[in-house]
């Protein structure tokens, strides 16, 4: 009788549980947002999130009124920012535009067509037929390149500042590409990623400025990876990154070098490098690295799941027709994915 009496009181609390709880609206997210892949780093905000950097916006975006808008000519697709003051000669080069509706002249050509790619920005304000380069940010580019290539890890301020420019630039498709053809530079970034003698923030800067550089930018991930697998420099950018996870203690860089590895196995011949090398196993290692607080500890744990969803899964859905898809990585991947569901319950 007294266990009869236990499991009815237990069945009633839970009946008022999920009564009362049942009866609340689950809370709406706070941005709406666009999915048309399975991958969740592909989703992007509803409503246009603007910086003070220019950023590409998708043509199912609603865009907040007052932005600085214009049109890449490298890739045809609008870009905008805040609306931040400039000086007079910056503010005439790259004014307020607005591209809804635009005609130019040329039925059936795309922009980039008509004009050289070797013009990033145009200022639609302007006569048709006089476009603008944004000789600003070319200006800045140029100088920030120089500085990465020519100083030494020691010259840290001088570094981190060159990096903070390059990583802005090179949300813009134009610059991605742009800095990934420069194989010098590249190199440079992956030494900077992996050195011992790399800051913390050197480290954490080089990793963001490669991974958005190549980030959902095909052309500039296929021009980054030739510069490797040659007679001068026989490993590449995989297995550079594969032994900084390892090596990496810090869950800010730890996050930064995990949008890294998934920016570049948006190529799969990268991601069977990474496969080849344990890479499941050292994803293992990098949830289980210490870390400053909880936070930051789930911060990577994001960055692992998101990683496992959009690179690993669907694999493992191929692997189904295909033995050699996942080369033998099905057993790590549970536990990677055991790891995971422990962590998440502690």
């Amino acid at each position: 009788m007294v266990l009869c009496g236990s499991l009815i009181a237990r069945f009633v609390s839970f009946h008022l549980f999920f009564k009362t709880h049942a009866a609340v609206p689950s809370p709406k997210a706070a941005t709406d947002l666009i999915c048309h892949t399975n991958h969740a780093s592909e989703c992007y905000p509803r409503i246009f999130q603007p910086t003070k950097s220019f950023k590409t916006v998708h043509d199912d975006q609603d865009l907040p009124p007052g932005l600085h808008v214009r049109m890449n000519l490298a890739t045809g697709v609008k870009e905008a920012r805040l609306n931040v003051p400039e000086s007079d000669d910056r503010a005439r080069s790259s004014a307020l535009t607005v591209v809804q509706d635009l005609e130019l002249p040329g039925a059936g050509l795309t922009p980039s067509k008509k004009v050289s790619v070797d013009h990033p920005a145009i200022d639609l304000q302007q006569p048709l037929g006089h476009w603008k380069v944004d000789v600003a940010e070319s200006t800045l580019f140029t100088d920030s390149v120089t500085e990465v290539r020519d100083l030494g890890i020691e010259d840290v301020d001088m570094l981190l500042s060159a990096l903070s420019n390059l990583e802005e630039l090179s949300h813009s498709y134009h610059w991605g590409h742009t800095l990934a053809k420069d194989g010098t530079l590249i190199r440079k970034l992956y030494q900077l990623l992996s050195s011992v003698e790399s800051s913390l923030e050197l480290r954490s800067l080089a990793a963001l400025v490669l991974g958005t550089a190549i980030h959902n930018n095909e052309a500039a991930l296929a021009v980054a990876l030739t510069h490797f697998y040659n007679d001068e420099w026989p490993d590449g950018p995989m297995e550079a990154v594969t032994l900084a996870l390892l090596n990496e203690q810090s869950p800010m860089v730890l996050s930064r070098m995990m949008f890294l590895l998934s920016s570049l196995c948006q190529d799969k011949r990268q991601l069977k490098r990474f496969l080849r090398a344990d890479g499941v196993q050292t994803l293992i290692r990098v949830l289980d690295a210490e870390s400053a607080g909880k936070d930051a500890k789930d911060k990577v744990r994001t960055k692992v799941t998101n990683f496992v969803l959009d690179r690993l899964s669907p694999v493992e859905k191929e692997s189904k027709s295909s033995t050699e898809t996942l080369l033998g990585a099905e057993w790590t991947l549970a536990q990677l994915r055991h790891k995971m569901n422990e962590q998440l319950k502690a």
